[in-house]
């Protein structure tokens, strides 16, 4: 073989030496970075012990949290002291850090390392929840709203965060600080006013109202779905003047309207909403059920509450709550039709004891619809809830009912 021959297969070989070498270090950097990916993410002692150095810092700060739980707090400080040299923005290992140091008996510091971490993971709920307790034993008003929200983004702190958000709007600094956060359109708004509607506390229903002009006052744009659940929740209360109150306000019902009993005689109001509007208690509403069945207008569009025939009797076609003072009052209604052929009769029910009220039949025993007589008694009757109801009538023709008043 010639000199030029070997000279030539020199190189060659140098080349596929490097290829060898290189490839072999690639491979192991990519062993070594995805067993470090899987000891950060499992509680496997080997893996961590191999993996938990600060050139790996996910699985060197599970490592260090491992070290805190088995209360080694001085290693579990070097390590995360470690991590956070090689990663300055490993906030699981600041979390370790700060709570080692409070481990230590160095609150201040701890406190510092913490407040870095939250700034850094809002998303690590461990982190958050202490710095809301915290915020909560240092009256820090605006902290604890914020990291409450913090975990409420993450649905996170499940009862506890759901509680404090209603508690909030006891305390004016909290609820102030409560509505900046609300006026952010945060994700759990709708969770909140849900909680709201089923949850809150007769001794929250006059604050709670003070929230709402919290967030008409930083130009907040407050839902009618959220009015409803302040305002049915108050019905539930039995707090019914001030539920009534409050929906007039929200949906710019003036005094002349509400002058009347019941609210929007002619079903005017009622025939000109939208299918999908929010309905309060304290105007007209149909029953679900029956939609398409029972309308708020005949086929001509003239407002009027229809009775159709073929409803089973008992169910409600329609209903309102009403304000009546105790005594005697008289309900007229103007039909178009036979009362004494409608499918239909009217009843009185008290609120909040749910007791149905006797009547009196002015024009017979077979007209349930023009013209009836209830007396409403002075004890357990704060409200009343007023239906249309249907009734089983063999020769039963189609009516309207064109209006309704109460004296």
């Amino acid at each position: 073989m010639s000199t030029s021959g070997r000279t030539n297969r020199v190189p060659a070989l140098a080349r596929l030496i490097v290829v060898v070498v290189l490839g072999a270090w690639l491979l192991w950097q990519i062993f070594t970075v995805s067993f470090a990916a899987v000891a950060a993410r499992s509680t496997d002692p080997r893996l961590l012990t191999v993996f938990g150095t600060p050139q790996h810092p996910q699985a060197g700060a599970a490592l260090a949290q491992a070290r805190l739980v088995g209360k080694d707090h001085q290693a579990a400080r070097q390590l995360a002291h470690a991590v956070i040299m090689a990663d300055p923005t490993n906030d699981r290992a600041l979390r370790v850090l700060g709570l080692a140091t409070e481990a230590g008996g160095d609150r201040r510091q701890a406190l510092a390392i913490m407040q870095q971490a939250g700034r850094l993971g809002w998303r690590d709920t461990p982190t958050q929840q202490w710095l809301l307790q915290r915020a909560i034993l240092t009256d820090d008003f605006t902290g604890v709203v914020e990291h409450a929200d913090a975990l409420a983004r993450r649905n996170r702190g499940g009862e506890m965060v759901r509680g404090l958000f209603l508690a909030a709007v006891a305390e004016p600094r909290l609820r102030g600080a409560l509505a900046d956060r609300l006026a952010q359109q945060p994700m759990w708004r709708g969770a909140f006013f849900a909680d709201v509607r089923q949850r809150l506390p007769e001794a929250l229903a006059e604050p709670m109202a003070g929230l709402f002009k919290d967030l008409q006052d930083r130009r907040s744009v407050i839902a009618p779905t959220e009015w409803m659940s302040y305002i049915d929740r108050l019905a539930e209360l039995g707090q019914f003047a001030r539920a009534r109150r409050t929906w007039a306000t929200a949906f710019g019902v003036s005094t002349q309207q509400l002058a009347g009993v019941p609210y929007d005689p002619a079903f005017r109001a009622a025939s000109a909403r939208a299918a999908d509007a929010p309905t309060s208690q304290f105007e007209w509403s149909l029953n679900a059920n029956l939609e398409g069945t029972v309308t708020f207008g005949d086929d001509e569009g003239r407002p009027g509450l229809t009775i159709p025939t073929g409803v089973s009797g008992g169910a409600a076609l329609a209903s309102q709550t009403i304000m009546l003072s105790p005594g005697t009052h008289e309900l007229t209604a103007r039909i178009d039709g036979s009362p004494e052929t409608a499918a239909a009769g009217w009843t009185l029910t008290c609120l909040p004891a749910q007791v149905a009220l006797p009547r009196r039949l002015k024009r017979g025993s077979n007209d349930e619809l023009s013209s009836v007589i209830f007396e409403v008694p002075s004890a357990n009757c704060t409200a009343q809830r007023l239906a249309l109801v249907a009734r089983d009538q063999f020769d039963a023709q189609p009516a309207t009912v064109r209006s309704v008043t109460i004296r």
